[in-house]
């Protein structure tokens, strides 16, 4: 509680009025006119020194202020922000919007407190990687336009959020990387090593990606976080599929699996079916790819390798099963499918089989080769997938014997 007494803290009174000022669009010299210099007021925000209390209550009136630092709601607010990183640590996402909620209801009260700086911390890890970017975007400038006021858990939490939110939407993952390992200089934990694995999958790079998400299994398991313990059994046969061992990912997607069957999370669950069935499914083993495909509902998963609807129709592809193919091609335009690949590229892969279905002849129609191309060109994401096209393009030009096409594919 002492940190958050504001009359011995230069950096808490320069956070307030920092924020504040910046949240009403406010310049120094607006704010500092008839007060003091600009330079003093800068001084203020900056922690570097604390004034008078008389300069200090000018100031929060002109900003229209009412200086929140009652015992009572520090306690309170402490607490909750807490419970919020606390649980959000250990993935419980549904309560920790839940306790977001009620913080954000109270913005004005902690926004004019000694609680500020977490607040918007707070409100940066709700809304990373979220759709609702102004918020992210607008906690993210204030946080790091006062960076120099962080405390180094604090400079932790906006380098670690910020770095996420870069790897999930940026396409340079450098920069999300790079925050990550920022992160790490002022804390060892599990979920920047998660991350840093990520990292290293984008980069093709898996004996890396291996050593980090081993680093964050044995944090995980230190502190027992089984939900990300779980995720990690998941990246580790993600790994394997980077080298195509699908064998070894199946028996740690199988670990994974029997954590969420008794979490009894059917997200995790029906995800997790997915991952193994397409793993079955590049093994050539369709019978077991189906079985656990039929025990999925159709979820929608941001998470998913590869939609259901793909997999269900390159299993019925590879078993020359023209009809059942026919109606499975109807399921690549539904909610799942369109989580991971645009309506084009939907409309492009049903064209693909539909092509396949109606003419006998297909390796031989040019068709074919122009679908795949367009198809692999245009799958960024994808990366398991992407894969199963090349390889029906490259059989495509061997069959054309069109051999050194097939050679630099």
């Amino acid at each position: 509680m002492d940190f958050y007494k504001y009359k011995d803290n230069k950096k808490i009174i320069g956070s307030i009025i920092k924020f504040n000022r910046i949240n009403q669009n406010m310049s120094q010299k607006a704010l500092s006119k008839g007060i003091c210099v600009a330079s003093y007021l800068s001084r203020i925000e900056s922690g570097d020194l604390i004034p008078s209390e008389e300069v200090i209550s000018i100031i929060f009136t002109r900003l229209g202020l009412s200086f929140n630092d009652s015992e009572e709601f520090l306690e309170k607010g402490i607490a909750s922000l807490k419970l919020f990183f606390d649980k959000l640590h250990f993935n419980e996402f549904d309560l920790t919007n839940k306790l977001f909620n009620e913080l954000e209801s109270q913005e004005n009260d902690y926004i004019t407190s000694p609680l500020v700086i977490d607040y918007f911390l707070a409100k940066l890890a709700r809304y990373c990687s979220t759709p609702n970017r102004e918020k992210f975007e607008s906690s993210k400038s204030l946080l790091h336009s006062s960076f120099e006021l962080l405390s180094p858990q604090q400079k932790f939490l906006y380098n670690f959020y910020v770095g996420v939110d870069e790897l999930n939407l940026s396409q340079d993952k450098s920069i999300g990387k790079n925050l990550i390992e920022q992160a790490l200089n002022y804390k060892d934990n599990g979920h920047c090593y998660f991350w840093l694995s990520y990292a290293y999958r984008i980069e093709n790079n898996p004996i890396k990606s291996y050593d980090c998400i081993k680093k964050a299994l044995d944090l995980y398991v230190s502190e027992g976080n089984i939900i990300s313990i779980m995720s990690c059994y998941e990246k580790i046969a993600e790994v394997h599929f980077m080298l195509d061992n699908y064998s070894d990912a199946i028996e740690y997607l199988k670990i994974s699996l029997s954590i969420a069957e008794k979490l009894n999370n059917k997200y995790f669950i029906e995800h997790l079916n997915s991952i193994i069935s397409w793993a079955y499914y590049r093994l050539k083993d369709c019978s077991t790819s189906l079985t656990y495909l039929k025990n999925n509902t159709g979820l929608v998963d941001h998470r998913m390798l590869v939609p259901d609807s793909i997999t269900e129709s390159l299993i019925y592809f590879s078993l020359n099963n023209k009809a059942l193919l026919k109606n499975s091609i109807q399921k690549l335009k539904n909610a799942q499918s369109l989580e991971h690949i645009n309506e084009d590229l939907a409309n492009r892969i049903y064209k693909l089989f539909n092509l396949y279905i109606e003419d006998d002849d297909y390796l031989k129609n040019p068709n074919w080769e122009n679908l795949l191309i367009y198809i692999i060109d245009n799958m960024h994401k994808l990366v398991e997938l992407k894969k199963v096209f090349i390889t029906l393009l490259k059989e495509y030009y061997i069959y054309n014997r069109k051999y050194k096409d097939a050679l630099f594919l």
